[in-house]
């Protein structure tokens, strides 16, 4: 919601839960941002079914106890444009090794509490 806020031409969400897809729905609606939607279901088989290189931008918040942050980034970085960002957020540092080979370099890298921060970019 904040990306529509700040000029996103098309913001996607996905939620597996359906309370939550509903009060995202809702708030934006109660926004206005009326090019945001929301999506129902599994957050990786959506990233999977994006056209190559057809994301600016992609926001990964796996749940923090699971496993999904590779599969996520799989994911997630065909559908990248080059140049395009990708945010992670996970419960460690991420190394290198677990996104060079996906066409991603690391930008920037923090940490907030339990959580690690990266800002990861496309190759040209």
């Amino acid at each position: 919601l904040e990306a529509a806020s700040r000029g996103a031409a098309r913001v996607l969400l996905a939620e597996q839960d359906a309370r939550l897809a509903a009060s995202l729905r809702a708030t934006a609606q109660r926004l206005g941002a009326v090019n945001v939607e929301v999506r129902r279901g599994d957050g990786l088989a959506l990233l999977a079914a994006q056209p190559p290189a057809s994301l600016d931008l992609a926001l990964l918040d796996p749940p923090f106890a699971s496993d999904l942050a590779a599969p996520a980034l799989a994911a997630a970085a065909p559908a990248l444009r080059p140049g395009g960002w990708l945010y992670l957020e996970a419960p460690r540092v991420w190394a290198e090794n677990d996104w060079a080979a996906l066409g991603l370099t690391l930008h920037r890298r923090l940490k907030a509490g339990a959580i690690h921060a990266h800002l990861l970019v496309k190759a040209r």
